[in-house]
């Protein structure tokens, strides 16, 4: 019995700590903006796609998404909507914003700390360099992953992992980041180009 207190105790001090660190990051964030190369790995720990672009976020709920290479897609937030912008196939996708998002990396980056603890169970990770990694499992049963992990180095964000349902992980290393610099309000504002298809899925 005495065991299972002090295991309990242990667990209670971990996560409370990991809220702490989480806080440090979120404290007084209100744009960050990175450029960032994507990984796709299978369950097996093959490499299947490798990406790299732009990411701009203001919070709360404004957020864009530019992949660049090897192929075009913007994503863009402007706190009501999402459009999904893919260049090859000139179409336009229109989504509500809570339900394109769902718990997702970039609903993480633009809520506000405490819709992130509301939404997530935040637990600390062993790390054997300087940075802390911090674990968010979704607390509800139907999201679509697993886990996110972030790489933090006090209040700069080194990386970012989820771990689907199917067991593919997405690794997002960050570079070039930059915290609180004033953003263009054009970045999260959208117009569909002429002569692209457009699904509104957001009705």
């Amino acid at each position: 019995m005495k065991r299972l207190i002090l295991l309990l105790g242990l667990l209670l001090s971990t996560n409370l700590y990991a809220q702490q660190d989480l806080a440090v990051f979120l404290r007084d964030l209100s744009t960050l903006q990175a450029d960032f190369v994507q990984r796709l790995y299978a369950d097996t720990g093959e490499l299947l796609e490798e990406t790299e672009g732009q990411m701009y976020i203001q919070r709360p709920d404004y957020f864009r998404w530019a992949y660049q290479v090897p192929y075009q897609q913007l994503i863009v937030a402007d706190g009501k909507l999402v459009w999904i912008y893919d260049e090859d196939l000139e179409q336009v996708t229109i989504k509500d914003f809570d339900t394109a998002l769902g718990k997702t990396p970039a609903l993480l980056l633009s809520s506000s700390q405490p819709r992130v603890e509301q939404d997530f169970n935040v637990s600390k990770l062993d790390s054997q360099s300087e940075y802390t990694r911090l674990q968010l499992e979704p607390k509800e049963e139907d999201a679509p992953f697993e886990k996110i992990i972030l790489t933090l180095n006090g209040q700069a964000l080194r990386g970012l992992d989820l771990v689907d349902n199917l067991g593919q992980t997405t690794t997002m290393h960050f570079k070039n980041m930059q915290r609180n610099q004033k953003l263009d309000k054009a970045l999260f504002q959208f117009v569909p180009p002429e002569h692209v298809d457009i699904i509104d899925e957001s009705e």
